[in-house]
Parts: structure tokens; C-alpha cells; sequence
């Protein structure tokens, strides 16, 4: 698939160029985490800038950032290229995952305040009225950072949102997955419950039962 064949989605006004990094950023990580630009994909960037009505300069610097990601690339002779998933590259990610986020959960429990609590439980409420697909994603996402910013520790919530940002691609092979989602919604409820006990060794063990469980599904589905 090329970025010809996203003329259809592409068509629409020029993009306010005041957030023109973000905007491009965002409108490609869409294509590709919604398999419009698949994995190998050549991004053609002259085209593409065209049609969002950008100039290189911030196009370039979009697909840098989706490259921080893990979803973009650059080839110094090919150029821009959608990444290929890897067992690999997914293995390293949720093991990095499941140190910090275990941590910043049973840290979570520890301080947690009725304040807290509700933010989460609205955080849970909005994910589970979530359909699938790309809001499945974001609001999975948003329910993660709601327990573990009760943590209240910044520098390890940058790198947790790093990791999280890197592991979209994988992510979207579950929002796609009926039983994933499934799967990953109960357990949610349960987590919100650890927190709500202050229990904080349960919390860190579904924590990580969550993200070994997430990386043992995708290791399954991904290919060789």
C-alpha cells in the first residue's frame, strides 16, 4: 500500500500550521495504527506534505517523533518506512514496562486519596464505554496513566508515557481482538479494585499479570 491509496482520508483543509508537528504526527499515527499505511509502507513525503498541506519541515520533524515512537523508520537511502512489528522488539518493551509500571502501581496504592480514586473510576467508566479500535487504545492508555499518575512521580511518568507511546503498535494488534479486549477490560476491574483496597502488593501483581499476559497474547500473534 502506498500514501497514494489514503487520497480519500487526506482530503480535507490544510492543516493549521500553528500545530502543524502535532497535527501531522497525529494524522499519521492514525494511518498507521488503522493499518491504512501498513507495515513497510514507503512513505512518500513530498506527496504526503502535499496533500496535509504542510511543508517539509514540519512533516519531518512529525515522522522524527513517530520514529521516538517505534512506528516510523528512516532509511538514509529509502527514506521514511512504516516498522514491521518484531517478538523481539515487543519482548523488550513489556519487560521494561512491567519494572516501572508494577512499581508506580504499588506506589500508586500507597497514597492513593478519595480524590484519586474517582478520577480512576471515571477514567474506567469512559474506557469501558470505549468501542475498539483507536478510542479502545486511547482510552486503555488513559486508564494506565490515571493509576499510575496517583504515584505522583514525574520523571518515571515520562518514561512510563515513552514506553506506552512506543508500544501503540502492539497495542492496536489487541484493540483489534474481541478476546483481547475482553480479557484486558476484566482485568482492569480487578486492578481498580486493588487500588480502591489500597492493596498495594495485589495491585502490583495484576499489574504485571496484566502487561506478561498482554506480551504473551501478542507474541502469539505476531509473525515470525
Amino acid at each position: 500500500m502506498t500514501v497514494g491509496d489514503t487520497n480519500r482520508r487526506l482530503s480535507r483543509p490544510a492543516i493549521d500550521r500553528t500545530s502543524a508537528t502535532d497535527a501531522a504526527a497525529r494524522e499519521i499515527r492514525e494511518l498507521i495504527l488503522t493499518g491504512e499505511l501498513t507495515a513497510g509502507t514507503l512513505i512518500h513525503q513530498g506527496e504526503l506534505a502535499e496533500q496535509l498541506g504542510l511543508s517539509r519541515t514540519p512533516l519531518r520533524e512529525a515522522l522524527q517523533r513517530l520514529q521516538a515512537e517505534g512506528l516510523i523508520r528512516i532509511d538514509n537511502h529509502r527514506g521514511a518506512l512504516v516498522t514491521r512489528p518484531t517478538r523481539q522488539d515487543v519482548s523488550e518493551i513489556y519487560e521494561v514496562q512491567i519494572l516501572l509500571e508494577t512499581t508506580a502501581a504499588r506506589w500508586a496504592a500507597e497514597v492513593c486519596t478519595a480524590e484519586d480514586l474517582e478520577l480512576v473510576r471515571t477514567a474506567l467508566e469512559h474506557h469501558h464505554e470505549s468501542p475498539g479500535g483507536i478510542s479502545w487504545m486511547e482510552s486503555n492508555k488513559a486508564f494506565h496513566t490515571s493509576i499510575y499518575e496517583v504515584a505522583r512521580r514525574p520523571v518515571m511518568m515520562e518514561m512510563i508515557g515513552m514506553l506506552r507511546n512506543r508500544a501503540g503498535m502492539y497495542v492496536n494488534f489487541l484493540a483489534r481482538s474481541s478476546e483481547g479486549r475482553a480479557r484486558a477490560d476484566s482485568e482492569h476491574v480487578e486492578m481498580f479494585g486493588a487500588l480502591a483496597a489500597r492493596d498495594a502488593d495485589r495491585l502490583a501483581g495484576l499489574v504485571n499479570q496484566h502487561l506478561q499476559g498482554t506480551l504473551d497474547w501478542l507474541q502469539s500473534v505476531i509473525p515470525d
